[in-house]
């Protein structure tokens, strides 16, 4: 099957360099505590066997080693090393999210740091701690620890558990985009978690009103005060918007105290900007105005590669796209029916093949068209090399 994909898929923004960590040995939790997150650029030789998946914590490999395009002109990017394949949502893209089989699984993953419920941002700027006679400069809370929240469990209908949530800001967010972007987070009124990866929408894909919010990012094209430019009067940011919607614009609509208070100046143009809300018209475009304290922010410069990331040329076929052509699906239905992929070893570790679980609800229409099936809801598939694993 020639199938192709742009850099976007390459799933893995971050890596998690740590030398002397080993996969199957080391603690996960001092991985992802520890580890500094690079991006492919920062990546040196000397790192070769000493970086790991943030979400699975697989051993990773940068290709290629050196250069920021291989031979055929695609940018660098990492992989993971096909000798572990445990579930890992940065190997498949999965469009419905993260569910968890147990509350004990869902509460490990809280504990790990992995998982984060969010009860709300932050409407109003924390109250900073009065000290007598003297002035406070230390950090700005980011984080309060909100009550249990209930959340959807997988695989029960309306059942649900409770877990820790947090209140929580946008900043936030930014200022540890390394370790927040492959965490998955159960946002206010969301049906399941996402990867934060996944659940930033770039305003240009917005082609109407949205009266849910969602968490937006843009470019900043222009800044505009109006009036006179007092605290108190709206300045437009006008964030980089290009589709083929009926609306011609799309604005962050805030004071300008606020504003400037988040760092949104004339200066600030060309940098991204995100934002927790609801889309609206505003004239003849969209917008998003009147957010809380906590509900947008700068994101910092050295991660804009991250969502605006360097294209490379089309050629290669991934490893979903082939995973629907070995069960006979199209990779649609795939996304809609498998609930998870993970591989099956024998006991010295030699892949066999690929086990495929679909939805219990799945219909008999789409399960008679699965090759490899091996029970009503399950088959498996044989061996799937990707191009862009390791040789051996």
């Amino acid at each position: 099957m020639a199938a192709s994909v742009n850099s976007e898929s390459n799933r893995i923004k971050f890596a998690y360099y740590l030398p002397g960590w080993v996969y199957g040995v080391g603690d996960k939790t001092v991985l992802r505590a520890s580890a500094k997150s690079i991006l492919t650029s920062e990546y040196q030789n000397e790192m070769k066997g000493h970086i790991f998946c943030p979400e699975c914590c697989v051993g990773l490999f940068r290709s290629p080693e050196e250069g920021e395009k291989d031979s055929n002109g695609r940018a660098a990017y990492f992989a993971h090393s096909r000798k572990h394949r445990p579930p890992c949502g940065l190997r498949v893209k999965k469009r419905d999210g993260q569910r968890f089989t147990n509350e004990e699984e869902a509460k490990q993953a809280v504990d790990d740091e992995l998982l984060v419920v969010v009860k709300s941002f932050m409407k109003q700027k924390p109250v900073v701690p009065q000290l007598p006679g003297q002035t406070y400069i230390g950090p700005v809370v980011e984080d309060i620890d909100g009550e249990l929240a209930d959340v959807p469990i997988h695989r029960h209908n309306g059942e649900q558990i409770k877990l820790p949530s947090r209140i929580t800001t946008v900043r936030g967010l930014c200022i540890k985009f390394d370790k927040n972007y492959h965490k998955y987070y159960f946002l206010p009124e969301a049906q399941y978690p996402q990867l934060l990866s996944d659940a930033l929408v770039n305003v240009s894909k917005v082609k109407d009103v949205n009266e849910k919010p969602r968490l937006y990012y843009g470019r900043i094209k222009t800044v505009r005060r109006m009036g006179e430019g007092t605290p108190s009067n709206i300045q437009m940011t006008r964030i980089e918007y290009e589709n083929d919607s009926e609306y011609q614009d799309f604005t962050l609509k805030m004071t300008v105290r606020d504003s400037v208070e988040h760092g949104i100046t004339e200066a600030t143009v060309g940098r991204v900007v995100m934002m927790y809300g609801a889309v609206s018209e505003s004239g003849t475009g969209l917008a998003i105005s009147g957010l809380g304290w906590g509900e947008f922010a700068l994101l910092p410069s050295k991660y804009d590669s991250v969502l605006y990331p360097v294209e490379g040329a089309r050629h290669q076929e991934t490893f979903e796209e082939l995973l629907a052509d070995a069960t006979g699906l199209s990779v649609e239905n795939l996304e809609e029916w498998m609930e998870s992929e993970e591989p099956e070893y024998t006991r010295d570790e030699m892949l066999v093949g690929h086990i495929v679980n679909f939805r219990d609800d799945t219909p008999e229409s789409i399960m008679s068209q699965v090759s490899g099936r091996t029970g009503d809801y399950t088959a498996n598939v044989g061996i799937i090399y990707t191009d862009d694993e390791e040789p051996e």
